[in-house]
């Protein structure tokens, strides 16, 4: 009987990946507007997972998550974004960098810049980014957890050019049978669906991409070591508790 194989490399479209491809196709139309757009959510619900997957399929896009040196470093964030620009040999100069974005995406107006972790950063970071869109006109999307929303709510300027932010909510039952089908071909039913679904933590709500994955992860496993290719309702609570175990302590 041939195992049961998990693809990871397949990405499952849930309505998170819908309503942020629906604005960025609004923020696309609104090229030379110089504006920005915000991903905001909690960890784990996908948010990373989809703007790699848009970046990696538009060539038109820069992709770039934050490091704690930025927090400390206006530099560092201004060399790191010309080396994903392909700038070669970035001067350790902040108006050196500085300019050579500018020109770098001036020549390339309908480039979408995503910062992953945007969050983490100090309020000065903002100012530089909105300067960065402001002479470009590209459109800067940040991708953060709520902390997100309110640091750029203080930053009037940048949020009265913000877009209507896209809120990842948790995944539905619906989204984990489509899931098991398409990452693993197993089908499972509703009853089953609804057991690797409850991901409820002390920090997590039930429907928690990061733990649903590493749910079904384990009903392969075990569907495995059993020599079936049926995840019936024990595999299925088997792999809750251990996918949610580390979580409880």
């Amino acid at each position: 009987m041939p195992e049961l194989q998990f693809d990871e490399s397949l990405y499952i479209q849930t309505a998170n990946t819908r309503n942020f491809t629906l604005m960025i196709d609004d923020l696309r139309m609104d090229v030379g507007e110089g504006r920005f757009a915000c991903v905001c959510g909690g960890a784990g619900l996908g948010k990373s997972r989809t703007v790699k997957w848009y970046h990696a399929n538009n060539e038109s896009s820069i992709y770039i998550e934050s490091t704690l040196i930025w927090k400390t470093s206006d530099l560092a964030f201004l060399a790191d974004l010309c080396r994903e620009l392909g700038i070669e040999n970035p001067k350790r100069n902040r108006e050196w960098c500085f300019r050579a974005i500018v020109e770098s995406l001036y020549q390339n107006p309908d480039t979408i810049l995503f910062i992953d972790e945007a969050d983490r950063m100090k309020n000065n970071f903002l100012e530089i980014v909105r300067d960065i869109t402001r002479i470009t006109l590209c459109p800067v999307v940040l991708i953060g957890e709520p902390g997100l929303l309110p640091m750029m709510q203080q930053n009037e300027r940048v949020w009265t050019r913000t877009f209507e932010p896209v809120l990842f909510t948790p995944m539905k039952e619906s989204d984990v049978i489509i899931y098991a089908q398409d990452s693993a071909g197993v089908e499972i039913p509703l009853e089953v669906a609804k057991i690797l679904h409850q991901t409820k933590t002390k920090k997590t709500a039930n429907g928690n991409f990061r733990l649903v994955k590493r749910a079904l992860l384990y009903a392969i496993a075990y569907a495995n070591a059993a020599k079936t290719e049926e995840i019936t309702v024990k595999i299925a609570e088997m792999a809750i508790k251990s996918a949610i175990r580390w979580a409880n302590k």
